[in-house]
């Protein structure tokens, strides 16, 4: 009876010992050409860009022309790119830190002043505190690496 109790304790404990299987990214169908042209219709049409506007032949420099153009035609959205780069390194920090040691800490003061009544004498007291804590949640499971991987996962750097 004692034998069988142990193994299925111990089948239990090491079914338990991680969440899920290692995250591998899915495959993503990527396509050859920006929204919906497909390489020839790129290569016929002539888009109006910002680079092909007049105002740039006040600086007559052709390199600055073509690194505009380059620019344009290929980086339709690298603002919109650059937040949420941003965006998704905040969101990592965040759920990476909860692998980390949480610490605390605080201060107070307070003075009381009694006046004198028919019945008390006049008093004036002070006090103050002061606390500091720590708390540190053992990644024992690995729940907090695995939303880890999975936060860096979904990171558009990767």
């Amino acid at each position: 009876m004692k034998p069988c109790i142990f193994l299925l304790s111990a089948a239990l404990l090491t079914a338990g010992c991680t969440v899920g299987p290692n995250y591998k990214r899915p495959t993503a169908a990527v396509p050859g050409s920006y929204r919906g042209t497909t390489s020839d219709e790129a290569a016929q049409t002539q888009l109006a860009a910002l680079g092909d506007q007049k105002w740039w032949d006040i600086f007559q420099d052709e390199q600055l022309g073509t690194l505009i153009r380059t620019a344009l035609t290929q980086n339709y959205d690298s603002r919109i790119a650059a937040s949420h780069m941003l965006e998704a390194q905040a969101q990592l920090g965040i759920i990476r830190a909860d692998q980390f040691p949480t610490l605390g800490a605080g201060a107070g003061i307070a003075d009381v002043r009694q006046a004198k009544s028919k019945f008390l004498p006049a008093f004036e007291t002070s006090t103050g505190q002061a606390n500091v804590s720590a708390a540190w949640e053992l990644d024992f499971w690995g729940k907090y690496r695995r939303a880890t991987e999975a936060a860096k996962s979904e990171s558009p750097c990767e």
